[in-house]
């Protein structure tokens, strides 16, 4: 009984310590998206992180609407998170995976449905 006792305290300090040190998210973080025929996009996303939660938009392009976050996640220095952007009349999901060193955000951006090459962007935290 002691070493389940034991094994419980460990494994809820060590989840304890993986929320400590996940990466603080919150905020407006800017850059470009490239394209594979050499333009490139701007790219806003408006985060908001709760925990392990992550919640917020990407800003609309061109006069599109905003993009509402779903299934955001923290997990250390990766975050994570899917939208749906309107795209010629239709509707395409987008799968975000970030990385996030020294005050900016790595991220890759792969449709769901597989098709297209993968997009990345480099984002920096908008100054408070």
């Amino acid at each position: 009984m002691r070493s389940i006792v034991m094994f419980t305290t460990v494994a809820a300090a060590a989840a304890l310590a993986t929320t400590a040190f996940a990466a603080d998210v919150t905020g407006k973080w800017s850059g470009e998206v490239k394209l594979p025929n050499g333009n490139a996009l701007p790219f806003v996303a408006n985060l908001n992180q709760q925990g392990a939660a992550v919640t917020g938009t990407l800003e609309g392009i061109n006069g599109a609407p905003d993009v509402q976050i779903m299934n955001g996640k923290v997990d250390g220095d990766k975050v994570t998170f899917s939208g749906v952007r309107k795209i010629n009349n239709g509707e395409v999901k987008f799968n975000y995976v970030g990385m996030v060193k020294a005050g900016a955000i790595d991220w890759s951006i792969l449709r769901d449905d597989g098709q297209g090459a993968p997009l990345s962007s480099h984002t920096t935290k908008a100054a408070n």
